[in-house]
Protein backbone atom coordinates (compact mmCIF):
# COMPACT_ATOMS: atom_id res chain seq x y z
CA UNK A 1 0.00 0.00 0.00
CA UNK A 2 2.98 2.07 0.68
CA UNK A 3 4.50 2.01 -2.20
CA UNK A 4 1.36 2.28 -3.81
CA UNK A 5 0.94 5.65 -2.78
CA UNK A 6 4.32 6.31 -3.25
CA UNK A 7 4.24 5.35 -7.06
CA UNK A 8 0.91 7.50 -7.41
CA UNK A 9 2.48 10.96 -5.41
CA UNK A 10 5.32 10.53 -7.63
CA UNK A 11 3.21 10.06 -10.57
CA UNK A 12 1.50 13.39 -9.75
CA UNK A 13 4.20 15.51 -9.15
CA UNK A 14 5.60 13.93 -12.51
CA UNK A 15 2.07 15.24 -14.22
CA UNK A 16 2.33 18.54 -12.59
CA UNK A 17 6.14 19.20 -13.89
CA UNK A 18 4.94 18.47 -17.17
CA UNK A 19 1.50 20.74 -17.16
CA UNK A 20 4.25 23.58 -15.80
CA UNK A 21 6.24 23.17 -18.06
CA UNK A 22 3.95 22.63 -20.90
CA UNK A 23 2.24 25.83 -19.89
CA UNK A 24 5.59 27.62 -19.95
CA UNK A 25 6.33 26.50 -23.39
CA UNK A 26 2.57 28.20 -24.21
CA UNK A 27 3.19 31.22 -23.08
CA UNK A 28 6.71 31.57 -24.01
CA UNK A 29 4.99 31.03 -27.74
CA UNK A 30 2.37 33.77 -27.13
CA UNK A 31 4.52 36.02 -25.96
CA UNK A 32 6.70 35.67 -29.12
CA UNK A 33 3.54 35.49 -31.78
CA UNK A 34 2.59 38.94 -29.72
CA UNK A 35 5.97 40.04 -30.37
CA UNK A 36 5.99 39.37 -33.82
CA UNK A 37 2.68 40.96 -34.21
CA UNK A 38 2.98 44.03 -32.53
CA UNK A 39 3.18 47.55 -33.62
CA UNK A 40 6.54 48.04 -32.18
CA UNK A 41 8.83 44.99 -30.20
CA UNK A 42 13.05 44.97 -29.81
CA UNK A 43 12.99 42.50 -32.39
CA UNK A 44 11.48 44.91 -34.67
CA UNK A 45 14.01 47.49 -33.72
CA UNK A 46 17.20 45.85 -33.90
CA UNK A 47 15.89 44.68 -37.89
CA UNK A 48 15.45 48.28 -38.56
CA UNK A 49 18.74 49.34 -36.49
CA UNK A 50 20.67 46.58 -38.24
CA UNK A 51 19.18 47.37 -42.33
CA UNK A 52 19.40 50.64 -42.79
CA UNK A 53 19.87 52.14 -46.39
CA UNK A 54 23.31 51.46 -48.34
CA UNK A 55 24.13 54.37 -49.99
CA UNK A 56 26.04 56.84 -47.62
CA UNK A 57 28.52 59.38 -48.52
CA UNK A 58 29.95 61.99 -46.68
CA UNK A 59 33.05 62.80 -49.09
CA UNK A 60 33.02 65.64 -51.73
CA UNK A 61 36.09 66.29 -54.08
CA UNK A 62 37.20 69.77 -55.20
CA UNK A 63 36.00 69.07 -58.07
CA UNK A 64 32.30 67.82 -57.10
CA UNK A 65 31.35 71.27 -55.73
CA UNK A 66 28.61 72.79 -57.89
CA UNK A 67 28.78 76.39 -59.48
CA UNK A 68 28.28 79.24 -57.43
CA UNK A 69 26.09 81.48 -59.94
CA UNK A 70 24.17 77.71 -59.51
CA UNK A 71 23.85 78.37 -55.54
CA UNK A 72 23.08 81.97 -56.18
CA UNK A 73 20.54 80.94 -58.88
CA UNK A 74 18.89 78.61 -55.91
CA UNK A 75 19.14 81.09 -53.08
CA UNK A 76 17.34 83.79 -55.01
CA UNK A 77 13.96 81.82 -55.07
CA UNK A 78 14.49 80.71 -51.64
CA UNK A 79 14.95 84.42 -50.40
CA UNK A 80 11.31 84.85 -51.74
CA UNK A 81 9.81 82.66 -49.42
CA UNK A 82 7.97 84.02 -46.45
CA UNK A 83 9.36 82.32 -43.35
CA UNK A 84 7.42 84.69 -40.87
CA UNK A 85 5.01 81.92 -39.88
CA UNK A 86 7.64 79.93 -38.21
CA UNK A 87 9.61 82.90 -36.66
CA UNK A 88 6.40 83.72 -35.23
CA UNK A 89 5.44 80.29 -33.91
CA UNK A 90 8.91 79.68 -32.50
CA UNK A 91 9.33 83.33 -30.70
CA UNK A 92 5.64 82.69 -28.77
CA UNK A 93 5.92 79.57 -28.21
CA UNK A 94 9.69 78.15 -27.79
CA UNK A 95 10.94 81.48 -26.32
CA UNK A 96 13.48 82.70 -29.48
CA UNK A 97 14.37 86.04 -29.71
CA UNK A 98 14.11 88.22 -32.76
CA UNK A 99 17.79 88.28 -33.38
CA UNK A 100 18.04 84.66 -33.32
CA UNK A 101 15.05 83.94 -35.60
CA UNK A 102 16.78 85.91 -38.19
CA UNK A 103 20.26 84.60 -37.58
CA UNK A 104 18.79 80.70 -38.34
CA UNK A 105 16.78 81.92 -41.12
CA UNK A 106 19.58 82.92 -42.71
CA UNK A 107 21.51 79.28 -41.75
CA UNK A 108 18.11 77.89 -43.13
CA UNK A 109 18.17 79.38 -46.39
CA UNK A 110 21.01 78.30 -46.92
CA UNK A 111 20.89 75.13 -45.63
CA UNK A 112 18.14 74.59 -48.27
CA UNK A 113 19.81 75.30 -50.86
CA UNK A 114 22.59 72.81 -50.52
CA UNK A 115 19.61 70.37 -49.94
CA UNK A 116 18.53 70.64 -53.46
CA UNK A 117 21.83 70.88 -54.62
CA UNK A 118 23.81 67.91 -53.07
CA UNK A 119 20.70 65.58 -52.84
CA UNK A 120 23.42 62.68 -52.83
CA UNK A 121 25.66 63.69 -50.28
CA UNK A 122 24.79 62.20 -46.60
CA UNK A 123 25.43 65.75 -44.57
CA UNK A 124 23.34 66.88 -40.97
CA UNK A 125 22.13 70.32 -40.09
CA UNK A 126 23.11 72.15 -37.06
CA UNK A 127 20.79 72.01 -34.01
CA UNK A 128 19.26 75.13 -34.56
CA UNK A 129 18.79 74.61 -38.46
CA UNK A 130 17.07 71.12 -37.53
CA UNK A 131 14.62 73.07 -35.20
CA UNK A 132 13.55 75.60 -37.86
CA UNK A 133 13.75 73.00 -40.23
CA UNK A 134 10.90 70.74 -38.31
CA UNK A 135 8.66 73.84 -37.36
CA UNK A 136 8.55 74.50 -41.63
CA UNK A 137 7.99 70.94 -42.41
CA UNK A 138 4.91 70.68 -39.74
CA UNK A 139 3.49 73.26 -41.99
CA UNK A 140 2.69 70.74 -44.34
CA UNK A 141 1.04 72.51 -47.40
CA UNK A 142 3.34 75.50 -47.07
CA UNK A 143 6.26 73.63 -46.56
CA UNK A 144 5.15 71.54 -50.04
CA UNK A 145 4.87 74.28 -51.86
CA UNK A 146 8.07 75.75 -50.62
CA UNK A 147 9.75 72.58 -51.76
CA UNK A 148 8.34 73.21 -55.41
CA UNK A 149 9.70 76.31 -55.54
CA UNK A 150 13.20 75.34 -54.68
CA UNK A 151 13.50 72.44 -56.65
CA UNK A 152 10.49 71.30 -58.26
CA UNK A 153 10.01 68.09 -55.53
CA UNK A 154 9.65 67.15 -52.07
CA UNK A 155 12.71 67.57 -49.73
CA UNK A 156 12.61 64.53 -47.34
CA UNK A 157 13.14 64.50 -44.28
CA UNK A 158 15.11 61.25 -42.46
CA UNK A 159 15.10 61.57 -38.66
CA UNK A 160 17.49 58.28 -38.12
CA UNK A 161 21.25 59.33 -38.77
CA UNK A 162 22.94 58.48 -36.13
CA UNK A 163 20.77 55.44 -34.76
CA UNK A 164 21.66 52.62 -37.03
CA UNK A 165 24.38 50.49 -37.07
CA UNK A 166 25.47 51.67 -40.23
CA UNK A 167 24.71 55.63 -39.87
CA UNK A 168 25.81 55.57 -36.36
CA UNK A 169 27.55 58.47 -34.58
CA UNK A 170 31.23 58.60 -36.25
CA UNK A 171 28.60 58.78 -39.89
CA UNK A 172 27.30 61.24 -38.39
CA UNK A 173 29.61 63.55 -37.46
CA UNK A 174 31.40 63.08 -40.60
CA UNK A 175 28.39 64.18 -42.15
CA UNK A 176 28.61 67.03 -39.49
CA UNK A 177 31.43 67.61 -41.30
CA UNK A 178 30.57 67.77 -44.84
CA UNK A 179 27.70 70.27 -43.93
CA UNK A 180 30.47 73.48 -42.45
CA UNK A 181 32.59 72.01 -45.63
CA UNK A 182 29.95 73.11 -48.21
CA UNK A 183 28.79 76.34 -46.10
CA UNK A 184 32.28 77.42 -45.62
CA UNK A 185 32.78 76.96 -49.48
CA UNK A 186 29.19 78.63 -50.69
CA UNK A 187 28.74 80.79 -48.18
CA UNK A 188 31.96 81.95 -46.61
CA UNK A 189 31.69 80.80 -43.26
CA UNK A 190 30.83 77.75 -41.30
CA UNK A 191 29.64 79.24 -37.78
CA UNK A 192 26.53 77.41 -37.11
CA UNK A 193 25.60 78.13 -33.54
CA UNK A 194 24.09 81.51 -32.14
CA UNK A 195 25.89 84.10 -30.03
CA UNK A 196 29.32 81.97 -29.37
CA UNK A 197 27.28 78.78 -28.60
CA UNK A 198 28.82 75.54 -30.18
CA UNK A 199 27.30 74.27 -33.03
CA UNK A 200 26.01 70.56 -32.42
CA UNK A 201 24.30 67.93 -35.05
CA UNK A 202 21.58 66.58 -35.48
CA UNK A 203 20.89 63.35 -36.74
CA UNK A 204 18.82 64.44 -39.93
CA UNK A 205 18.96 64.34 -43.10
CA UNK A 206 16.95 64.86 -46.52
CA UNK A 207 15.88 61.38 -47.83
CA UNK A 208 17.48 62.25 -50.89
CA UNK A 209 20.68 62.42 -49.50
CA UNK A 210 21.28 64.72 -46.19
CA UNK A 211 19.91 63.63 -42.27
CA UNK A 212 18.17 64.17 -38.61
CA UNK A 213 17.74 62.92 -35.39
Amino acid sequence: MRAYIKNHFTSVIALQKITCLSSLLVHHRINKENSMNSAYSQSKAQAFKTNSRADINTVINESSFVEQSTVDSIMSRIDTIDFTPHGYKLEKEYGWSVSKINYTIKLYKEWLALQALYENLSFAPSELVDEFWHIHILDTRKYMNDCNLIKGEFIHHYPYFGLTEQENESVLESGFTLTKKLYLHHFNHCELGFEGNLAASCGCRSGNGSSCR
